[in-house]
Formats: C-alpha cells, structure tokens, sequence
C-alpha cells in the first residue's frame, strides 16, 4: 500500500520502492530499509516534484550568495 495515501485514509497499491533520502544526498543510505517506502505513481511523481524544485531553490541560492 501506499505510505502516503494510508496517511490520508486512502488505499492505493504501491507500485514504486521510493528512497526517504535520495540517493543524490546519500548513496550509501540505498539499500537501507528504513530509508525506502512504498508509493503509488501519482505520490511519487509529486514528491519528485517537491524534490526538484527544493533543489532548484538551493542552486538559486547558492548562486545569489556568489
């Protein structure tokens, strides 16, 4: 089942293994239990999504403090 859907009261099948910490962040954290969930397509595209654009903010940053 879907992590996040179950916190909304939803029931939805997990088709995707998603990494917590992305693997960009901490690659050794990849094949640690407690840093994977279970999500469905439409949740883990948004949380990609979220991802992205938290990063995108960051080099943005990064590059205003230069």
């Amino acid at each position: 089942m879907c992590v996040k859907c179950r916190e909304d009261g939803r029931m939805t099948k997990a088709d995707v293994v998603d990494h917590v910490i992305e693997l960009q962040d901490n690659y050794e954290l990849r094949l640690t239990h407690s840093n994977l969930m279970s999500l469905c397509h439409a949740c883990h595209n948004r949380k990609t999504k979220r991802e992205q654009k938290k990063r995108e903010r960051i080099i943005q940053t990064e590059r205003k403090d230069k």
